[in-house]
């Protein structure tokens, strides 16, 4: 299959700086002598994930993790040390390369932990990993009630060393969530048991950026990382989260006018018509559509912003376009003129939070998809 070049109109622009404050920020709110783990999974949730690795380790994350291990070779090739965490495992077959880029993965299965130990054992080295324990999200982990069986066995493998318990609050982000609640207890609890039985578990991890912003009540058995993803690049785990550090939006998406035109009022406007000019009308296209990342799903909904000014969509967003009133603009824009989609334009912006909330969705996957699909530039 041809890759096309991305259009030369659009440009994400990531702010690397607003990355490490947030970082700042963040940290913060932890108590003392809980490390950071900087999760740049899904290359840097759309950021780029070399680059936004390198300034957070520069600003001082102990730990970094990543979703597959083939993130965390990447992140290795460019030379990046330090412990990485893979948090969805690894598949059949994959303990070799785990061992051979020193990566840390999380894992729930006895085969898994033999698999490692064994790849160890013939790399005469030492390998590192993280016990996953389902608490309560059901999606990865040993069930609560055999996790400390798994431990014991696993922790007598030769050529292996368990680094901590981790597990995933699933309806973090909100405060005094009964959810929440329930799920740090059970893990402070097992994890508190553990370290009875003589197990350290010093990198054990609880909260993601929902659970920093908006912890559950404070646990006997404190965890010693804390994962930070959608926080660190200004994004809001939940609603709720509002005004609990001061983020800063990391990305900025732009494009361009292609065309302005005037259409007669009861024109229809882009497929369907599911938009009619009440009135004559100054229209603005954009060079920007879903096969650039924009969400289909934002279609007569969100806003673009123009010389710090807000231009409502109008219709359906297309492939590679959107249409955006031009009422109230004096001069009118001309062809050419920057157009920002995601980001600040003089005194106004457009967050990843808000743009996520006209389109039906979360920020998580606005940045995701216009990281992906757009160049991009990274400055410090």
């Amino acid at each position: 299959m041809t890759r096309v070049a991305p259009s030369p109109d659009n440009l994400v622009s990531v702010d690397l700086t607003a990355i490490a404050a947030n970082l700042r920020a963040l940290r913060a709110l932890l108590p003392p002598k809980v490390g950071v783990a900087g999760v740049v999974k899904a290359d840097a949730y759309g950021h780029g994930m070399v680059p936004v690795a390198r300034r957070l380790k520069a600003a001082g994350a102990e730990t970094l993790a990543v979703a597959l291990p083939g993130e965390g070779v990447l992140l290795r090739r460019a030379g990046i040390e330090g412990p990485i965490l893979v948090l969805m495992g690894l598949a059949p077959g994959q303990a070799p390369l785990a061992v051979a880029h020193d990566l840390s993965p999380f894992l729930a299965a006895w085969e898994d932990f033999a698999a490692l130990s064994q790849a160890a054992q013939d790399a005469g080295t030492q390998a590192t990993c993280h016990l996953k324990v389902d608490t309560g999200m059901s999606r990865l982990g040993v069930e609560a009630d055999q996790a400390l069986d798994l431990l014991e066995r696993a922790a007598a493998l030769p050529g292996l060393k368990i680094q901590g318990l981790a597990s995933h609050l699933a309806t973090s982000g909100v405060p005094g969530d009964p959810t929440a609640q329930k799920q740090a207890e059970i893990f402070s609890s097992l994890l508190g048991e553990a370290r009875r039985r003589g197990h350290a578990l010093t990198e054990s991890s609880l909260e993601a950026s929902g659970g920093v912003m908006a912890p559950p009540p404070a646990a006997p058995e404190p965890p010693g990382l804390a994962r930070l993803g959608i926080s660190l690049y200004g994004g809001l785990p939940a609603p709720e989260s509002q005004g609990a550090a001061p983020l800063k939006g990391a990305m900025r998406f732009t494009s361009r006018l292609m065309a302005v035109r005037r259409v007669p009022a009861g024109a229809g406007v882009s497929y369907g018509h599911i938009w009619k000019a009440p009135r004559d009308t100054w229209l603005g296209v954009v060079a920007a559509g879903y096969s650039d990342g924009y969400p289909r799903s934002a279609s007569n909904r969100a806003q673009v912003l123009i010389r710090g000014q807000a231009a409502p969509l109008r219709g359906r967003v297309c492939m590679n376009a959107i249409m955006v009133d031009l009422t109230g603009f004096a001069p009118l824009p001309a062809p050419g003129e920057e157009v920002v989609l995601l980001g600040r334009s003089g005194e106004r912006e457009i967050t990843a939070d808000q743009l996520g909330e006209w389109a039906g969705t979360i920020s998580y996957e606005i940045t995701c998809s216009l990281g992906a699909a757009n160049r991009r530039r990274h400055r410090s």
